[in-house]
């Protein structure tokens, strides 16, 4: 039953239904505005021209089709960043880490996953002899990047299991390509560098006739006493098959390198990153078969949960196909938009059954009147309905 024009339950009705939409468009409007995207987003890459930031660069472009700035931030001391990540006033959203994570699992920093393997290269002087091993760099002058770097501390440590310490053996640190500069003109007997296999500094080094790259046959040992290291191998010839460069198979370190963000990152932008990664990370390396990166595989930190989501299932259907603002808002509020519809139609079925069940309770009403012969309370209600 409707009710009539000039009813007041009519008046009451559209009242509450004007102020619920008010109230509904308000959320929407204020629900849309949280879920936007950031425009600007910092990521914090360790020095300028490292692996690190180069490896940001080629992330720019999906983040510029988001229509997200993404602005790298060199950072001299790269095993700071973890750290930056962790302060919630550092103004820093994500970062790499390749370096051992022990006394940041509990901290509010997570991983997006594995993009790729470093391997810890330990080139030496060919002056040393044609068979050279890492003892015998044991009282050498050896080179390497700044103390700060991640390449430092695995180099450092690493050493030191073979009883290569500061006391008995000269480190020098210098930025990269001014140590591998000077290794190459002989002004150092080694020198150690973390950088990805294609790196053109490695290739430049594994190149040159008067070193030698130093083989790590207890990788597998070493990485049991340094869990951050992973052993790996370099084939014969990777770099060159006709002059066999190198000659042989190299047992190596590698450092497995990390994306890493901070907590409570939108939505989008933790997918626009997966997306980076997944396009720059996924081919074939010189020692990592195509898609065998990114994963998440083998994390010792705590996995982003959107990240873990994605590296099931794929990508969210809303994020593959509407833009990144109504994406996000489906994203956020689908669920709570559902409720409300139900509990809307809840509301409006019941005031329906209820103004049925006013009608015949009023209608029962005035037929007990008139048998009695007593007047009709409710005249006017009667007369509309007549």
């Amino acid at each position: 039953m409707v009710p009539m024009p000039g009813d007041p339950a009519l008046s009451a009705m559209w009242r509450t239904r004007l102020v619920a939409l008010v109230l509904a468009t308000a959320a929407i409007l204020a629900g849309m505005w949280h879920a936007r995207p950031p425009q600007h987003v910092t990521i914090e890459v360790g020095p300028v021209g490292g692996s690190f930031y180069q490896i940001a660069q080629t992330y720019q472009k999906f983040f510029a089709a988001r229509g997200i700035e993404l602005e790298l931030r060199p950072k001299a001391n790269s095993l700071e960043i973890l750290g930056d990540l962790k302060d919630a006033d550092s103004g820093i959203d994500i970062g790499f880490e390749s370096q051992d994570v022990s006394a940041y699992k509990e901290a509010p920093v997570f991983t997006v996953g594995h993009i790729q393997l470093q391997p810890l290269f330990v080139f030496a002087s060919a002056d040393l002899g044609r068979r050279i091993a890492l003892t015998d760099l044991r009282g050498r002058k050896i080179v390497m990047p700044p103390s700060t770097s991640a390449t430092s501390d695995a180099a450092v440590r690493m050493l030191q299991l073979y009883d290569i310490t500061a006391e008995n053996t000269s480190f020098t640190f210098m930025q990269l390509a001014d140590a591998a500069k000077a290794l190459r003109a002989g002004q150092f007997d080694a020198g150690a560098f973390m950088l990805a296999p294609e790196n053109q500094v490695v290739r430049d080094l594994a190149d040159y006739s008067g070193l030698r790259l130093v083989p790590v046959p207890e990788a597998k040992a070493i990485a049991n006493h340094l869990p951050f290291l992973r052993p790996t191998t370099l084939p014969r010839g990777i770099y060159d098959i006709a002059d066999g460069v190198p000659p042989t198979d190299v047992p190596m370190l590698a450092g497995t390198v990390d994306v890493v963000v901070r907590k409570g990152l939108h939505p989008v932008v933790v997918y626009t990153l997966l997306e980076a990664m997944a396009d720059a990370h996924r081919g074939a390396t010189f020692i990592s078969n195509a898609g065998a990166y990114p994963t998440i595989s083998g994390a010792e930190l705590p996995i982003q949960e959107l990240a873990q989501e994605y590296y099931r299932s794929g990508m969210p259907w809303v994020y593959r196909n509407l833009p990144a603002w109504p994406a996000s808002f489906v994203d956020r509020y689908l669920l709570v938009a559902l409720s409300i519809f139900v509990l809307c139609e809840i509301y409006r079925i019941a005031t329906y059954f209820g103004e049925i069940s006013l009608f015949l309770l009023l209608l029962r009403s005035g037929r007990t009147h008139r048998e009695r012969g007593e007047p009709v309370r409710n005249r006017k209600f009667w007369e509309m309905r007549s």
